[in-house]
């Protein structure tokens, strides 16, 4: 069986059309509680502006308790810190447990020292960093984690967390502090580093614009997202399918390894961000992808041609969570309705499953996933499919065939995983996994 739906497919190529915000200078800025202006006082509360070395930095909290975070000093805690030196931001509230620092400017690394413990049961504990560019909303630039470890007399566990995107721009990022079961945690953060992006980058980096999955591997006929700095002068949108090669006086051209260069159909493009189309007849083996506005090479950006690199586009648009896809549930009579697999609020990635109802005996439901880098897979049987660690029959992996470059694979959910509830599903394509997503089976 093989279907299509038109919705889920268009929300799809609304991605791929989507906009990302330029970037300013280059710099390596060091944000200190104690030295940036304007000055801050012990028991200053979020949401507070600072300016160092050029950069403006926001800190802020839900709007629960904006006052969760403040800044405090080694003598108003009376916690020793070794690691740290004068003011620094505390936090040791139980109500909220994500702390957001936008930058003026867009960055490509980020380094922070922090201490944290959850008081009862003194251990320490991690910490996770979400990169974003512009605001919060998916996709998400890239993640890190860290834990704190006891240096000797420390009153907590200290440590140091640090980011590198890799070239991809990013300006706002979240800090989420996990609280045991049991009791409150404590959490001191200072001397925050960052590296500005520069506008003379000559490098794009480009990715999956399914998986976003990092490696610079791509394969023919797959949707890219190309990121990196003065790539283009405006921003354009393709209005057509396929694509065109040239889009606000921008082109991307891929030399493959055979030394053949081929112009990429545009989705869209922006100054900090192309989304094109790897040129179907690219050879397999090391290529680059060229940017040129103007007629004047902006970016260039090594890639390596695999043959397949499967990915999932997801509800989120963020290669995780709920798959950007639909269900079909088939009755014995063979009468067809269609089921959501993901429910959305208004906000920008709010998406979550949604649990699908596999029916009575004899009735058979078949998920329709969006993705890209599917198409060149050497036969369906080397397509599979496990849902919740049960294998799952793959009746259809290949080319959507209604918007260049979009994949379509057809999936049966076995009838063993109901009452399941949430779990992975994960795509093999040529030994190659696709981007773990979530499926929700009642």
């Amino acid at each position: 069986m093989r279907v299509r739906n038109l919705g889920s497919a268009c929300a799809v190529v609304g991605l791929i059309l989507a906009s990302a915000s330029q970037a300013l200078c280059q710099s390596t800025v060091t944000i200190d509680f104690d030295s940036g202006a304007p000055g801050l006082s012990v028991g200053q509360t979020v949401p507070f502006d600072q300016a160092s070395g050029g950069v403006t930095v926001q800190f802020s909290a839900p709007p629960t308790d904006p006052r969760a975070f403040s800044v405090q000093s080694d003598a108003s805690t009376g916690w020793k810190l070794s690691q740290f030196a004068g003011k620094y931001l505390s936090d040791t509230d139980t109500s909220r447990s994500v702390l957001s620092i936008r930058f003026s400017q867009a960055l490509t690394g980020i380094s922070l020292t922090f201490a944290t413990a959850d008081t009862t049961i003194e251990v320490p504990s991690s910490i996770q960093l979400t990169a974003f560019l512009d605001s919060n909303s998916p996709p998400a630039v890239g993640t890190a984690s860290a834990r704190g470890r006891y240096i000797s007399g420390d009153t907590f566990p200290a440590g140091t967390l640090s980011f590198n995107s890799g070239g991809r721009p990013f300006n706002l990022v979240e800090i989420t502090i996990p609280f045991a079961a049991g009791g409150a945690s404590s959490f001191f953060l200072d001397n925050i580093q960052v590296t500005t992006v520069s506008t003379l980058s000559r490098v794009m980096s480009s990715v999956s614009a399914a998986s976003f999955a990092s490696g610079g591997r791509l394969a023919p006929g797959l949707i890219a997202s190309g990121f990196g700095q003065g790539l283009a002068s405006g921003t354009a949108s393709a209005t057509s399918n396929p694509p065109p090669t040239t889009l606000a006086n921008t082109t991307v051209a891929v030399k493959d390894s055979a030394g053949v260069e081929r112009l990429a159909g545009l989705f869209y493009v922006g100054p900090t961000q192309i989304n094109y189309l790897v040129p179907a007849d690219t050879a397999a083996g090391a290529a680059t992808a060229t940017a040129t506005s103007a007629g004047q090479v902006t970016a260039t950006s090594a890639v390596v041609i695999d043959p397949v690199a499967p990915g999932l586009f997801t509800a989120n648009f963020d290669g995780r969570g709920a798959p950007a896809a639909y269900a079909v549930t088939v009755a014995p009579d063979l009468t067809q309705t269609i089921q959501d697999v993901a429910r959305c609020g208004t906000a920008p990635g709010s998406c979550v499953t949604s649990p699908i109802d596999l029916g009575g005996a004899g009735t058979q439901v078949v998920l329709t996933l969006y993705g890209t880098g599917i198409r060149g897979r050497t036969s369906l049987s080397a397509v599979t499919a496990r849902i919740g660690a049960v294998d799952a029959e793959v009746q259809y992996a290949g080319a959507q065939t209604q918007f260049a470059g979009l994949d379509q694979v057809n999936v049966v959910i076995p009838r063993s995983l109901a009452g399941r509830g949430e779990v992975d599903l994960v795509i093999t394509v040529d030994a190659r996994a696709a981007n773990t997503v979530r499926v929700n089976v009642r």
